[in-house]
């Protein structure tokens, strides 16, 4: 039986931290809502499956294996023969032995969704809860089918994400480099020559020169301090305050902002109409959709309306404080439970999104590019200042 890390809150509103062991996340909701407590978070337990090191698996790898799985199922092949064929298939050798493993497992008479809840680092919490789902119900190639439906748009808008980014990247990376060639190439011999006429030179060519000794004699401090500073703010984010500093960011700043709360809102669109549709119970939907986000600010309000619905409220009602959601959004959801139809409707939203998405990503390409020129310009024109304001003195001086 899994076990659960959770946080509970009692009848006076405290937060207590726990490992309760439970089937599932619902009957483990159920449980403690018996006794009178409200799940707010939960996540398995980490538990040694004997494959934890010494590979991974890419999540096109798990792409692919979710289509091929879903049609072999789809054409009536037993599943133990469709995992079979799949690991003989797979180049991945890591994998492979998963593969390998879930196939015993199944030919001892365990099913899928138990099997697979061994590996949670390549089967993340959607697909076991999915599987679970559809093998209750008896529609698990539905299942399998929506899952791969879940991770081609996940992949599509991904690859989006990182296309969009490329670019600028590439810009920015190739401007950084040229900036440190005219400190350390071009701009020495104009140094040379202001330091042997020993002249006043400007502020601006003093803070040139001294960046520019720097990466020359004191190459290997500033790569040190380089190196420094991006560990420390990489564990600054690894820190809870410093999770919460960056979701925030990500929400508010001004260009990121709006195409982050958009992926946001598809991306739960799409998780909790996936969940919902497998036969997932809506509360234990909303618990794997938080723990799936990605965002603390995210997860904290998605814990809430869970919290909202154990209590009796429908969804709808949980939305009115929770800012991320567009009214739109909130109108279909409403509209949806009130016609039974949530599903469609969460659909619906989740295919506007990332249509949403798609066009603000093109946008931000399209806006990045001038922005970098831009600054570029005034960091090469300042370079070029630093160099021209010290001759034109000198000429005028000459006078």
């Amino acid at each position: 039986m899994p076990k659960y890390e959770c946080e509970v809150k009692d009848a006076k509103g405290d937060i207590i931290k726990t490992t309760l062991e439970a089937p599932n996340l619902q009957e483990l909701a159920n449980r403690l809502s018996d006794k009178g407590y409200y799940l707010v978070k939960a996540k398995e337990a980490k538990s040694s499956s004997g494959f934890g090191f010494g590979g991974s698996v890419s999540k096109k790898e798990m792409m692919i294996f979710t289509v091929q799985l879903s049609t072999l199922v789809g054409a009536a092949i037993p599943l133990v023969e469709c995992i079979g064929i799949l690991a003989d298939q797979t180049q991945n050798a890591f994998f492979k032995n998963i593969l390998n493993a879930i196939g015993r497992d199944l030919q001892s008479g365990q099913s899928l969704s138990v099997s697979i809840r061994k590996y949670p680092k390549v089967f993340d919490k959607i697909y076991c809860n999915m599987c679970e789902a559809g093998e209750a119900g008896g529609m698990l190639d539905e299942v399998l089918q929506r899952l791969a439906s879940f991770a081609e748009s996940d992949a599509e808008i991904r690859g989006k994400i990182k296309g969009a980014l490329m670019m600028p990247v590439i810009q920015l990376v190739l401007a950084v480099l040229g900036v440190i060639f005219l400190l350390v190439k071009i701009f020495p011999n104009f140094s040379t020559m202001f330091k042997k006429m020993k002249v006043d030179l400007p502020k601006i060519t003093e803070v040139m020169i001294m960046m520019s000794d720097a990466l020359i004699y004191n190459y290997v401090a500033v790569g040190a301090g380089f190196l420094a500073f991006c560990v420390v703010v990489f564990l600054a984010f690894k820190t809870e305050l410093g999770k919460r500093g960056l979701a925030i960011f990500t929400l508010k700043a001004p260009i990121i902002g709006p195409l982050t709360q958009k992926i946001a809102v598809g991306r739960f669109s799409r998780t909790f109409c996936s969940l919902l549709s497998s036969g997932v119970p809506i509360l234990q939907a909303l618990q794997i959709t938080s723990s799936v986000m990605g965002n603390p600010l995210m997860e904290e309000m998605i814990s809430n309306m869970a919290i909202g619905v154990q209590q009796g409220n429908t969804l709808a009602s949980t939305l009115v404080k929770v800012t991320i959601f567009p009214p739109m959004v909130k109108k279909m959801i409403e509209v949806g439970e009130n016609t039974g139809n949530l599903d469609v409707m969460l659909t619906k939203a989740a295919d506007f999104y990332d249509r949403e998405v798609k066009e603000a990503l093109e946008g931000l390409t399209a806006a990045l590019t001038p922005i970098l020129t831009v600054v570029m310009g005034i960091v090469i024109g300042t370079i070029a200042l630093s160099v021209f304001m010290p001759l034109f003195k000198m000429t005028a001086s000459v006078k």
